[in-house]
């Protein structure tokens, strides 16, 4: 009887474990701006939100930061630029990250909470 219990605890590990890693495996890189940018439309700055994606469900603010209209820009995201440009200069059409100019604009979006 031991021995079935532990063939049944492996077989249902072994079925189980590829839905769980499935479901949340590119969280580390989810940055979608037309998404971050259309939950905070009609909304004020500071208003809180919550929006699913990816199976998971995101909480935060509507802040102002620096999205990019530039088709595959190379942003995750996280970078401090894209906070902190707005904040000095709300009409700026373009930020330096990693050495590449990108064109874009200061709008109201989703922010994660952070640490200040």
């Amino acid at each position: 009887m031991n021995k079935n219990i532990f063939l049944s605890v492996i077989l249902c590990s072994l079925f189980f474990t590829p839905l769980t890693t499935q479901a949340n495996d590119k969280v580390e890189t989810v940055y979608h701006a037309q998404k971050y940018q259309q939950v905070c439309k009609d909304k004020t700055q500071g208003a809180q939100v919550s929006f699913a994606y990816r199976g998971i469900i995101w909480n935060g603010t509507c802040e102002p930061q620096f999205f990019a209209t530039t088709k595959n820009a190379p942003i995750k995201g996280d970078e401090a630029e894209l906070n902190s440009i707005c904040a000095t200069n709300a009409n700026t059409k373009s930020i330096n990250i990693e050495g590449k100019e990108i064109k874009g604009k200061c709008a109201l979006g989703f922010v994660a909470p952070h640490p200040k």
